[in-house]
């Protein structure tokens, strides 16, 4: 049970930032790149209340009189949070003299030296421009450089230090050896005063509840310049199956192979509702774009005729297509008639490169007038990539949060006109995107999927599960593409299933296997979507199981039943073992559960803290249902799905008798511990199969829609 902080956490955390300002330096870097360390002037503490609770108010003043710096952290305390303002200016007095800013980059330092011992620490930092992944540690001074989201845990409590990017500044975190750095950067030049809230420290027994509540709250505190996920609407489209033409054909997609491509799913009547068109369709030069329609060559009758095709002859209801941030890789080509024709539209930059312009008004001209044209050839939504490039491109030109700010909102007001919102955010996991995108529902969680690389698989569900824990609680997870004939074909699909997120591959002509596909969706090819995105058990938090014996464990809900699904993705291919209980899921009801063991088809009574070994050899599987047991007969659902209850749309419990209605036929499971006296299928008598010691079947499978059972008992 998750415990409630009160008024004796609020001394805690106040002492935990006196602490801090003892023991911390403030180092403030000039344009120049000298660097100062600030001196202690005096502090102040008061105590308040508004829409948060009450809280205690410590501000912190500090002071380089040589170099006319004047600074102050301001410390908002309540009973579980902490909100971290800095304002800093230099006394630039006299117009005339050489004014001294503060620098782009790193321009208020603050170095925390001691935070005491912990016993576990999950960091997510950038380790490419547009991608974040989980680092493992102890220490803090080993904190990678560009951290963006820290979870630890001593003892009694976890924390949760949550960097922020404003609507100018961008916090990040970094090691210092002795401790860690606090980090503010600006990314503009001309600079001398900064005012912002730089992060948000939270405590809290659970660390799930702990990172939504920060993340919601710095939200709000911020003015909303995203929503958390729990406001945001998923698109429909993405509930359904999809294929994407990225491994499939790379750079050269075309006309034909997408055809051909509808045509092999076709016959083997995998029901593909949605078709990305990706990188390579658009007509460009240098690297650069050069108008708004397609690639001539590859696609002579223009982008409508393929997208007609798809939905005329082979049953496709929407049709995506891809661009980046930037129109293309490179911008827009300074040769084209788009340069012309929308130059109000565009920023030149200081590398003369031309980009879509980063406000809100004249970036939406760009948009605008791309995204009519797409919505008038049939183009149902858009993916948009490269969005971490931003600062790339408009860096010392325009701040980081305004950069990304003016360029999410244009983007977003174009696709919410012409694509009703719907979006895949992709290569944009920098907190200037996360925090900057103001409705858009689905987000990249990681690096790309690549059929080709070893260990792919390793490092993608490593990234995928563990940026779930933050980035989580903003977008619904887009886990990636993937490939249904690959040796880690089923770990992939398992994966997906979790995810909480759009389901869709990316197979060749020719290749794609449909049994790999069916566990994942229904006949009308919507996918069995859990109700959150799926993150890691809490034992999993401070692990790195790519090097340690363990396995990966992940965890999501679907209504009051959970799913745990666990993974051997040791990178020496060592056999893991660990343990599956139903205290792994939270906030599940019930004294007793049902755990099914989906692969090996066995039933498992726990109580709610009983643990269940668990062996997995290398790139070894499993998946387990987790039901409350609240009755004398457990419904699991369709045992031929992944996720069997979500194939569940309703139970009835009469004297004697459970009525069950299915989304569609299959092999209907369910746990007993007495077999049913009678069992009907659409009010047909129906042969009941027993399968062990308290699991029976029952074949529906040649039912067509909806499906009722009746199961009575005496």
């Amino acid at each position: 049970m998750v415990q409630q902080m009160g008024e004796g956490d609020r001394l805690h955390l106040v002492n935990i930032v006196k602490d801090i300002i003892r023991r911390s330096q403030v180092w403030v870097t000039f344009h120049d790149g000298f660097c100062a360390q600030l001196k202690h002037d005096n502090s102040m503490e008061t105590i308040d209340r508004d829409r948060f609770g009450n809280y205690t108010a410590i501000k912190h003043f500090l002071e380089n009189r040589e170099k006319g710096v004047n600074l102050s952290l301001y410390f908002k305390i309540y009973d579980d949070m902490v909100f971290t303002y800095v304002d800093a200016y230099i006394q630039n007095e006299r117009l005339q003299n050489r004014h001294t800013y503060f620098a782009p980059e790193k321009c208020i330092i603050l170095k925390v030296h001691s935070l005491g011992p912990i016993e576990g620490m999950l960091a997510h930092y950038q380790h490419k421009d547009w991608w974040t992944r989980p680092y493992f540690s102890k220490d803090f001074s080993s904190l990678p450089d560009r951290t963006q989201s820290l979870l630890w845990k001593t003892p009694k409590n976890y924390y949760y230090l949550l960097p922020v990017c404003s609507d100018i500044y961008k916090t990040e975190l970094s090691g210092n050896g002795k401790g860690f750095d606090i980090k503010l950067s600006s990314y503009v030049g001309g600079v001398d005063r900064c005012c912002t809230l730089s992060f948000v420290l939270g405590i809290g027994n659970n660390p799930f509840t702990l990172s939504k509540k920060v993340i919601d709250s710095s939200i709000e505190v911020l003015g909303f310049r995203t929503l958390p996920r729990s406001k945001k609407r998923y698109p429909e489209i993405l509930e359904y199956l999809g294929w994407c033409s990225w491994d499939a054909f790379y750079h050269q997609v075309n006309e034909k192979g997408i055809v051909r491509k509808m045509a092999e799913l076709k016959e083997k009547k995998v029901p593909v509702k949605w078709v990305i068109i990706d990188d390579g369709w658009l007509d460009v030069k240098e690297d650069r774009l050069y108008s708004f329609n397609a690639d001539k060559e590859k696609f002579p009758n223009g982008l409508s005729s393929t997208i007609n095709i798809l939905k005329n002859q082979f049953g496709v209801n929407w049709v995506g297509v891809w661009h980046t941030i930037a129109g293309y890789w490179g911008g827009i080509h300074p040769e084209s008639p788009l340069v012309n024709e929308l130059r109000n539209f565009l920023y030149q930059t200081n590398s003369n490169k031309f980009v879509p312009y980063p406000d809100s008004v004249k970036g939406f001209g760009f948009w605008s007038a791309w995204h009519e044209i797409l919505k008038k050839q049939g183009v149902d939504f858009v993916k948009v990539d490269s969005q971490s490039a931003i600062n790339n491109f408009m860096m010392y030109q325009k701040s980081i949060g305004e950069a990304a700010r003016g360029t999410h909102v244009a983007l977003e007001a174009s696709v919410g006109l012409y694509f009703d919102h719907c979006i895949i955010n992709c290569m944009g996991m920098a907190s200037e995107n996360i925090w900057n995108r103001p409705v858009s529902a689905v987000s990249r969680n990681s690096d790309d999927f690549v059929p080709s690389k070893e260990i792919s698989f390793k490092e993608h569900a490593l990234q995928n599960v563990y940026n779930s824990f933050y980035h989580g609680q903003f977008y619904w997870g887009d886990w990636d593409m993937f490939w249904t004939n690959h040796e880690e074909d089923i770990q992939n699909a398992v994966l997906r299933a979790i995810s909480g997120g759009p389901v869709y591959f990316s197979d060749r002509v020719g290749e794609t296997d449909p049994l790999i596909v069916w566990p994942l969706i229904l006949k009308d090819g919507r996918i069995l979507r859990a109700d959150q995105p799926g993150l890691p058990t809490e034992d999993c938090l401070f692990v790195n199981v790519n090097e340690e014996k363990v396995p990966l464990k992940v965890w999501n809900r679907v209504n009051e039943n959970g799913i745990i699904v666990a993974f051997n993705i040791n990178v020496r291919g060592e056999r893991v073992k660990g343990v599956v209980s139903p205290s792994d899921v939270p906030g599940l009801i019930g004294q007793k559960f049902i755990v099914f063991d989906y692969f090996n088809q066995q039933v498992n009574i726990l109580n709610a803290t009983q643990k269940l070994d668990l062996v997995l050899e290398e790139e070894d599987v499993a998946l387990f249902i987790i039901c409350p047991l609240d009755g004398e007969i457990i419904p699991l659902g369709l045992l031929n799905k992944y996720l069997t209850t979500k194939t569940i749309l309703e139970k009835i419990i009469m004297d004697k008798k459970m009525i069950v209605r299915l989304a569609e036929g299959g092999q209907f499971g369910f746990v007993a511990f007495r077999e049913p006296k009678i069992a009907a299928v659409n009010g047909q008598q129906a042969l009941i199969s027993r399968q062990g010691e308290a699991l029976f079947t029952i074949d529906c499978s040649d039912q067509e829609g909806e499906v009722w059972i009746e199961l009575i008992y005496e």
